[in-house]
């Protein structure tokens, strides 16, 4: 039974499906569709019926193998089956040249006669869709609006968080963290690092991957800060397809020689952020602040566990933080004590003198 399978395996290569089928059919009746080697046997049948051009029994032989034990070869089947169920499509004439018939003449020497010359239909007129415009105005206004609703609807599930912090007199550090809720990169935060870039502002923009974006401002003045914030806030409703109003940023400061009395003013108008339901954006603050002398609207700001003040903003509405300091001076303090040393040293000097023992003289 092995040479017979082998030279039917090597007429079905060579395209011989008569040969092939006679040396399967004897091997078909001896072997049961339920045995593995029995089952190679019809599949090797069904594909020589395939090539014949005798479907009907193929489709019987292949159906029947779609229920043998050999689940790689219930595989095929279904494959083959799904091939020989298709239904088949009649081809149109105009896809086809087809040729004259040429009359052969038996006298040697006289050349084929053409006849019966059949003449094609002509072909199906066009149809009416005349010719090809550019897409209107009102399309591509479509098109505009839904891919800005989708950035919108993309750049609204994140977490921004804005850290603040005065180090010293006049000078203000700015860091803002932007978090994907989902874990993936959101399209506006690659626009609005693009547009940071472009813009050549003073922000060191790092992207750790996993929709984590890092941008973060050196030590500046407040004028400078203010001009900052302001311009990057334009930049971030600009690549969302937004007109944010400008922030306000506002550092005033008093010097009362031993100490600096800070005050702050920051207002965010987030009115135009509406829709965005999903955006969370929070201002944090340095452990340095009291919540006795903060003043915040329309949220409450509150400390975490790490000592920092935390202030959520409401979207859709003025959000208004005031917030004071007091902030010691090392040069003044340290003027103080110099000067109250000196005032001590004279006293002593004044009652040692008062006490009769005179100004300190050298020993003899």
């Amino acid at each position: 039974m092995t040479n017979a399978l082998v030279a039917a395996e090597a007429a079905l290569e060579r395209g011989d499906y008569g040969q092939c089928i006679a040396l399967l059919e004897p091997l078909a009746e001896a072997n049961t569709i339920s045995d593995s080697q029995g089952a190679e046997i019809h599949m090797l049948l069904v594909t020589a019926w395939m090539g014949k051009g005798d479907e009907s029994k193929a489709l019987s032989t292949c159906r029947r193998l779609t229920r043998c034990k050999d689940p790689e070869l219930r595989t095929r089947a279904r494959q083959l089956l799904d091939v020989l169920e298709a239904p088949s499509l009649e081809r149109p004439a105009r896809w086809s040249m087809q040729l004259p018939t040429l009359e052969m003449d038996p006298r040697v020497g006289q050349r084929p006669k053409l006849f019966n010359r059949r003449k094609l239909p002509p072909p199906p007129p066009s149809p009416p869709t005349g010719p090809t415009r550019a897409p209107a105005a009102g399309f591509a206004l479509l098109v505009i609006t839904v891919l800005v609703g989708l950035m919108l609807l993309l750049s609204g599930c994140v977490r921004i968080t804005a850290d603040l912090s005065l180090p010293g007199p006049d000078r203000v550090e700015m860091a803002w963290t932007i978090d994907s809720r989902s874990g993936l990169k959101l399209p506006w935060q690659d626009a609005f690092s693009r547009e940071l870039r472009a813009m050549h502002l003073p922000w060191k923009v790092r992207n750790s991957g996993q929709g984590h974006l890092e941008v973060k401002a050196p030590t500046q003045n407040s004028e400078d800060a203010a001009a900052l914030l302001s311009q990057t806030v334009e930049a971030a409703g600009r690549t969302a397809g937004l007109v944010l109003p400008a922030p306000t940023l506002k550092l005033e400061e008093r010097n009362w020689l031993v100490g600096l009395k800070q005050e702050l003013l920051l207002e965010l108008d987030l009115r135009a952020l509406e829709s965005l339901n999903e955006l969370q954006i929070v201002v944090r603050l340095g452990n340095q602040a009291s919540l006795h002398d903060l003043q915040s609207s329309p949220a409450i700001a509150s400390k975490n566990a790490k000592g920092e003040l935390i202030w959520p903003l409401t979207i859709g509405v003025q959000n208004r933080l005031q917030w004071s300091q007091w902030r010691w001076s090392r040069l003044g303090v340290g003027s103080l004590a110099i000067v109250a040393l000196l005032i001590l040293t004279a006293s002593l000097q004044r009652l040692r003198l008062m006490m009769g023992f005179g100004y300190p003289e050298l020993p003899s």
